[in-house]
């Protein structure tokens, strides 16, 4: 699978959007369908429609959060592997139960 760059900071805040409209429309259509009569075999069925629909928008919703907060800029590797150099140094002690 090719491996495509980081998105865009457009692209995050589509998804975000998207996922709002997905709970508001189902928020809607559940709202009406309580409030219209709608035959009692169909709610049980809408009801876990509208809740399972925004629940799977979601899924990607914290990446796009997190992709939003660093300004939609990938990790710097040179920061990284100087992180990883900074930890190997340090010296390992002992469990001070002596686990």
């Amino acid at each position: 699978m090719p491996s495509h760059g980081p998105p865009s900071r457009r692209h995050l805040l589509v998804l975000c959007v998207m996922v709002a409209v997905t709970a508001l429309m189902c928020a809607a259509l559940l709202s009406a369908a309580a409030l219209v009569p709608a035959p009692a075999a169909v709610l049980p069925f809408l009801a876990v429609i509208c809740i399972g629909c925004p629940m799977a928008a979601a899924y990607e919703l914290p990446g796009a959060i997190a992709g939003l907060r660093r300004g939609g800029r990938a990790l710097d590797a040179r920061a990284i592997e100087a992180l990883r150099r900074q930890l190997d140094a340090l010296p390992e002690t002992q469990h001070p139960l002596g686990l």
